[in-house]
């Protein structure tokens, strides 16, 4: 772990149970077979007794990663259907050797899926309070509107704007960050949906909610490390590797 750029988001699942420790804290239990996430600030020390282990790791550069550093790391084993959706792409990949074009078509797939799998766990904290989860969810909803900002959200809950920057500042975040987070989730999915193939990049990025191409490709740039049209590109090489490969396991073992 020291290797990683820090913080990190860290997924994986284990045939057996296992534990571990963030950030020299105690150790906790990661049951067999069950899809963790966990977010990594200053060190993790995982223990595996036997079995195999599927592991997927990437700094986190989403938007208040640095701040948030001294709230602590989190773990989280709950369902999640991003998190298991990651696990099972990369189980695939492990051992393969895989073209340069189709190994970072599946690297963008899967930073995509973590970067989903990071905003759910942000959206869930325990310690969160009902009041900035609402607010959570309302941006989630309205995201995509362009006109939506700060204004916006501190009308409608009826707090002053001072108000609402502290009550993100304390997340390690902003309002504004936020939203564009949320319209960058939004975009990284609409340009994996096969369903948008016919769709320009612009107009998917004016869907997400943003009003000028040049700022939204250089922001989705920074988040997935790809402009949208090599994201998208990489994504669909990805999963068509993925389905030679299954046809190919079924027709071994047929």
């Amino acid at each position: 772990m020291t290797a990683l750029e820090l913080p990190l988001t860290l997924a994986g699942r284990a045939s057996e149970s296992s534990t571990i420790a963030l950030d020299q804290g105690p150790a906790q239990p990661i049951p067999a077979n069950v899809p963790f996430l966990a977010t990594v600030r200053r060190g993790a020390d995982i223990r595996f007794p036997a079995g195999s282990v599927i592991l997927v790791a990437a700094p986190d550069r989403t938007p208040g990663a640095g701040a948030a550093a001294a709230a602590g790391s989190a773990l989280s084993t709950t369902p999640d259907a991003s998190v298991e959706l990651l696990i099972t792409q990369a189980q695939y990949i492990v051992g393969r050797e895989l073209p340069p074009a189709l190994a970072r078509a599946c690297e963008a797939g899967l930073l995509a899926l973590l970067s989903v799998a990071r905003e759910d766990e942000l959206g869930g904290q325990p310690g969160g309070d009902h009041l900035f989860r609402d607010i959570l969810a309302d941006i989630a909803a309205n995201c995509r509107q362009q006109d939506y900002g700060v204004a916006q959200v501190a009308q409608r809950y009826k707090l002053n704007v001072r108000t609402l920057q502290k009550m993100f500042q304390k997340h390690g975040t902003t309002l504004r960050e936020h939203i564009t987070a949320a319209r960058l989730k939004y975009a990284g999915a609409a340009l994996l949906d096969p369903a948008n193939a016919a769709k320009k990049v612009s107009d998917i990025a004016f869907e997400a909610g943003f009003n000028d191409i040049a700022t939204f490709n250089r922001l989705f740039r920074r988040t997935f490390g790809r402009a949208p049209s090599a994201f998208r590109t990489e994504a669909n090489q990805a999963a068509a590797g993925v389905a030679r490969a299954e046809e190919a396991d079924v027709s071994q073992t047929g």
